[in-house]
């Protein structure tokens, strides 16, 4: 057999401007090579205009002059002006084509020279031809132009100090000589005057300087933590496509690589083959050994399936303990049964779990297109169809689809109406995990959980019903039920006493998002129980804001107007998780409890944690954690910055009354893990 097609794991390297995006952008601070770079090429490109719009105003200034004044001596001074305002345009333009072929520039020391040779022609005038005392208004536009061109110069060079001075010197020193020259005593004064308008000028360049450097450094700056925005978020992208715990392709990728085997076994008239197995008894393993057992099985039962598939194969799980399997390029249909007996048989041998072993089964359901008009949730639908007749006959069996299978699909009928009417008789209402203060150890807050008490079963999970329920519509009214026993158990808690910082947080389904007002809801139920909404919070799966962008947004943004706390749960499973945080406006993230698992071992897990509990830290977020079970992983947590974390460390989804009960408890949370640490 060869190697299954990997969705392999890609190691996340926490990007430094990420971690510290504090911006030094003070006068006299280090300058980058970039940012010297874009300071020259910014002088640059104003020298390029005004040695455009140079020649335009020495034409000017010597039609205004006209016949007042020698027109030889006055057209040689435009002559000269122009001149040196096309070559140090010439040469303003070289440099930015350089910069464009991305060639060395170096210092470019021949711009400054330009700029002084520009200000000395301007400033050269009465050397060219005398400006009589009589001629006021001459010497006014003169001096006008004069100080418009040393103003613009001031902002046009503000970047580089080197391009300022030679043109303001070069400028208004020979002006300035020549009115301290002149025999009249209005003209030496405006030559006493002319140092004041330079000093001016400096500190109006000064202030521009420093608007200018601090822009070019922002922009510098915001350019590297944007690419390692995109970097990370390409990153978080491959992880979206897999699930973390087994590293399989999550159900997107499945269902996407499972599209594109169709379109290709259309052109090359071949068959696809989709195998769906669900283990037996698994909920047993995890009630009985608990969920890091639980995960350790599913672990072991997706290594088996590897090496019992061909190259080109791809093991997908959906949640859970539900594994699929993609066969494409198939021969014959019957091909699928014999992988699929093959899987079976692999599961066979007992698990080693934690020194224990442990048998385990396994239903199985196969199904193979037969022609082009499958598609890839039908091929999906049926092998699902086929496990859950395996599971009904008994489990520890393959079935292979048959067109009459969709007949029990009564039987999901009947459960339906079983949760109708369980719904009708408040048999649903929730239990409630507590969330803790890793600083602290107090409990701060507890997430409301759906459970089921039925009459025959007794307690039944979320996991029980939740899928029944959001086959349908039903999944509005178990999330109506849960909200309200959440605000009476808040209700009830500060009626005991509890602290008014302490928060409920409760669900919103997808759907509610589009079908309902989910806001004027909360806030109806929380008016009628006289609850306080800075007591509530709600959570918003990732994946379902990414599917309604646009409603998420309102909602949010209303909810939080009113003082309800908005989580944005799951994180980092979706495929937009960056993308998301630009646009939403939410109070923490909550990371999920397969980024959690074994963070304290995989080095990879914990630089995807470290990554996220940065990201919220620098975006002002809180940041909360599920599915904690050791300490070791509550430590480590702590460490990388997480606020607040829940799990069976502490304490499992319980009802009101052990809540009530626990509600005072100060678990000690650092105190027991640095002990724990020195007694071994």
């Amino acid at each position: 057999m060869g190697a299954v097609t990997p969705l392999g794991r890609m190691p996340i390297k926490m990007p430094g401007k990420l971690a510290d995006v504090r911006l030094v952008s003070k006068t006299g601070s280090a300058i980058s090579d970039d940012v010297r770079l874009a300071c020259l090429d910014q002088v640059n490109r104003s020298v390029l205009r005004a040695g455009i719009a140079g020649p335009a105003g020495a034409i000017l200034l010597v039609l205004i002059f006209g016949h007042a004044l020698p027109l030889r001596q006055t057209v040689a001074w435009a002559a000269a002006v122009v001149v040196v305002n096309v070559t140090s345009a010439w040469i303003a333009g070289s440099y930015l084509k350089r910069r464009r072929r991305n060639a060395a520039v170096g210092r470019w020391p021949i711009g400054p020279v330009t700029m002084a040779l520009t200000g000395l022609a301007w400033g050269a005038l009465p050397f060219f031809v005398f400006l009589p005392v009589s001629h006021y208004d001459l010497r006014a536009v003169y001096l006008i132009v004069l100080c418009a061109a040393s103003a613009a110069n001031a902002v046009g060079a503000a970047a580089r100090r080197s391009y300022f001075l030679p043109f303001k010197l070069a400028l208004l020193l020979p002006v300035d000589l020549f009115c301290l020259l002149a025999h009249d005593r209005s003209t030496q004064l405006l030559g006493l005057a002319i140092p004041v308008f330079l000093v001016v000028m400096i500190v109006l360049y000064q202030q521009v300087h420093r608007l200018v450097l601090s822009e070019l450094q922002l922009r510098e700056h915001n350019g590297e933590v944007n690419k390692e925005l995109m970097t990370l978020n390409a990153q978080l992208g491959e992880i979206a496509l897999r699930d973390g715990l087994t590293d399989a392709a999550n159900r997107v990728a499945f269902v996407n690589a499972l599209g594109h085997a169709i379109s290709e076994s259309r052109i090359r008239d071949s068959f696809v083959g989709v195998v769906f197995l669900d283990l037996d008894r698994f909920k047993v393993v995890n009630d009985s050994l608990g969920h890091q057992a639980g995960d350790e099985l599913l672990v072991q039962v997706a290594d088996r399936i590897r090496g019992v598939l061909r190259g080109g194969d791809v093991l997908g799980r959906l949640g859970g303990d539900e594994f699929t399997v993609l066969l494409p390029g198939l021969n014959q249909g019957a091909e699928s049964l014999s992988a699929a007996r093959r899987i079976h048989r692999a599961l066979q041998d007992p698990f080693l779990l934690f020194n224990r072993s442990v048998l385990i089964t396994a239903s199985v359901g196969v199904t193979a297109s037969i022609g082009t008009s499958e598609s890839s949730q039908d091929l999906l639908h049926q092998a699902d169809l086929a496990q859950y007749r395996a599971k009904e006959d008994g489990g520890n069996r393959v079935e292979v689809f048959v067109p009459t299978l969709p007949q029990i699909s009564r039987r999901k009928l009947d459960n339906e109406q079983s949760l109708r009417q369980a719904l009708a008789d408040g048999q649903i209402t929730a239990h409630f995990q507590p969330q803790i203060d890793l600083r602290t150890g107090q409990i701060v807050g507890a997430e409301a959980l759906a459970r089921w008490n039925h009459p025959e079963f007794g307690m039944l999970g979320a996991a029980d019903f939740i899928s029944v329920a959001e086959d349908s519509d039903l999944i509005l009214h178990v999330d109506a039920a849960v909200r309200r026993s959440a605000i009476d158990a808040r209700v009830a808690l500060a009626e005991s006493g509890c602290d008014p910082e302490f928060r409920m947080w409760c669900n919103v389904a997808a759907r509610q998002l589009t079908t309902l007002d989910p806001v004027g809801e909360l806030l109806e139920d929380l008016g009628r129980a006289e609850c306080e909404a800075s007591g509530f919070g709600i959570e918003l799966s990732e994946s379902a804001v990414t599917a309604h962008a646009g409603v998420a947004v309102n909602h949010i943004n209303r909810i939080r107007g009113q003082g309800v706390r908005v989580s944005l749960d799951d994180f980092g499973t979706g495929h937009s998780s960056l993308a998301l945080l630009r646009s939403l406006s939410v109070d923490e993230l909550k990371v999920d409890r397969d980024f959690v698992v074994d963070i304290d071992s995989d080095v990879r897990r914990r630089a995807v944690a470290k990554a996220m509990m940065t990201l919220g830290k620098d975006l002002g977020l809180s940041v909360v954690a599920e599915g904690v079970e050791t300490l070791d992983q509550a430590e480590l947590l702590a460490d990388l910055g997480c606020d607040r974390a829940q799990g069976f460390l502490w304490a499992p989804p319980a009802p009101l009354v052990e809540l009530l009960a626990m509600v005072r408890t100060t678990f000690p949370v650092r105190g027991e893990i640095e002990r724990v640490g020195q007694m071994a």
